[in-house]
């Protein structure tokens, strides 16, 4: 190869490699710049999933109370199915515990 053309093409090569590490960071700066702008949350947003989540609390508290409602409700029908049937002398259906 020609020394002159080899020379010449030296700085052709290193333009071209620069230029594509430009074009490589802008394409790079635009997607980050569009993905941020489409993921930007507005304060009008951050108020909406405050609500929501307080609601969503309240809703779990109030569950909360009637399960244990319920549960207090089972075991005290339990333990009157329970007094009926010692009433009745059928200790078989007694757990073990609570033959006497």
């Amino acid at each position: 190869m020609d020394p002159s053309v080899a020379d010449a093409i030296g700085p052709v090569v290193a333009i071209l490699g620069v230029g594509s590490m430009i074009l490589i960071g802008m394409k790079m700066r635009y997607t980050h710049l569009r993905h941020t702008r489409h993921s930007q949350v507005g304060q009008e947003d951050v108020e909406r999933l405050t609500e929501d989540v307080a609601r969503l609390r309240d809703e779990v508290r109030v569950l909360r109370e009637e399960f244990v409602e319920l549960f207090e409700r089972v075991e005290f029908a339990e333990r009157v199915l329970t007094r009926g049937k010692a009433a009745d002398g059928n200790l078989d259906a007694l757990p073990r515990g609570e033959r006497h």
